[in-house]
């Protein structure tokens, strides 16, 4: 009978699965708009498309947090496709007229011969973390299409 009910209590706590902490993944905290525009790029690079809306989203915080706006992943997705199959170099990271907590961010993107530079805009959350706001996807190109000969050198 013991051996039954112990059966029953392990089987219940591994459906548990560890609780809220284990399903939403760690996001490293970022210090600086620029290190949060970064660890992005690295995040669309490995598709890591949960990490990307952990640094992505509003003033009030990621995307991954605040759950908003509602379609969200949807949006982290229209983003990595833009974003994708480019190497990142940060190359200027400037006020963005809102005060400190405001930060424009401008990120070098190449890919074959194309080199596009593509504005982040980025804001210091409550959790002090920096979040990217806003992403120039025209900027960036569009997806799957080839660079054409004006913007090769741009």
């Amino acid at each position: 009978m013991i051996q039954r009910a112990l059966c029953v209590v392990l089987v219940l706590l591994a459906a548990c699965g560890g609780g809220a902490a284990s399903r939403t993944p760690k996001v490293t905290p970022t210090v600086s708009s620029e290190q949060a525009v970064e660890q992005f790029m690295k995040a669309v690079a490995d598709s890591n498309l949960v990490k990307m809306a952990g640094l992505w989203g509003s003033a009030r915080g990621s995307a991954l947090e605040t759950g908003q706006p509602v379609d969200y992943q949807r949006r982290i997705v229209v983003i990595q496709a833009y974003l994708r199959g480019a190497t990142a170099r940060v190359t200027s990271a400037d006020p963005a007229g809102a005060g400190v907590d405001h930060r424009l961010v401008n990120v070098e993107l190449r890919r074959d011969q194309c080199v596009k530079v593509v504005p982040f805009e980025t804001a210091k959350a409550p959790s002090g973390n920096w979040i990217i706001t806003s992403v120039d996807l025209a900027a960036a190109g569009t997806p799957g299409r080839a660079c054409s000969p004006e913007s090769a050198a741009q």
